[in-house]
């Protein structure tokens, strides 16, 4: 599984955002997406973004939860339905075209990808987190380990060891000269507060500042 696979057509039909909406004034980097991103990670937003004002999707998911991110939903629906998962949509303060700058959400895994799927076949650029961490030009992925427990046997994912947190985000939009190291340290930065937030942070060890690829 590469991230070109998994990650194409992924960022259509988006949530929330109409050209037709009225936008406030946005909020600061350092709110959006729960307040997960730390120093590093909201510098690395505001480069690829190129403003310092962002918005998130409005209304509500399939779990009748509001569509703002939030750390408590995304650990509760890990192993739930996907359009149930918490996702962080995040816009440019401004930006009427209706495609969010990325996408970010959680689930709980029962594997990753072998050692195999680290190739550059298409571009794609492997960091050593976690148990296996891949960026490319459609977005990036990180598999961290975090077991946990599904709720009831009817769960759409049964227990686990692992979790995978997936990024959509087009490169061909994007601002800077570190485009994807950028876009990894925003998912490393969420993906600790989520292994945090799931009791799982010493299991996961992610580190607080993102390796060199």
């Amino acid at each position: 599984m590469t991230v070109v696979a998994f990650l194409t057509g992924a960022c259509g039909g988006s949530p929330g955002k109409r050209a037709s909406e009225p936008r406030e004034a946005g909020v600061s980097a350092h709110s959006i997406c729960d307040g997960t991103l730390d120093s590093s990670a909201v510098q690395a937003l505001q480069r690829l973004a190129g403003t310092d004002r962002f918005d998130e999707a409005t209304g509500t998911n399939e779990a009748g939860e509001s569509r703002a991110f939030s750390l408590r939903n995304a650990v509760r629906h890990l192993h739930d339905e996907y359009g149930k998962r918490s996702a962080c949509w995040v816009y440019r303060t401004g930006d009427n075209s209706g495609y969010p700058l990325m996408e970010i959400r959680f689930s709980a895994s029962q594997s990753y990808p072998s050692n195999s799927a680290k190739r550059s076949e298409g571009g794609e650029v492997s960091y050593p987190l976690g148990v296996f961490a891949q960026v490319g030009r459609t977005g990036a992925e990180l598999f961290f380990k975090c077991s946990s427990e599904a709720s009831s046997a009817t769960s759409y994912i049964g227990d686990v060891k692992y979790v995978k947190g997936e990024m959509y985000s087009n490169a061909a939009g994007l601002r800077g000269d570190s485009v994807d190291e950028d876009r990894m340290v925003i998912l490393n930065s969420v993906s600790r507060a989520v292994a945090e937030q799931a009791g799982c942070a010493p299991e996961a060890d992610l580190p607080t500042a993102v390796p060199s690829a």
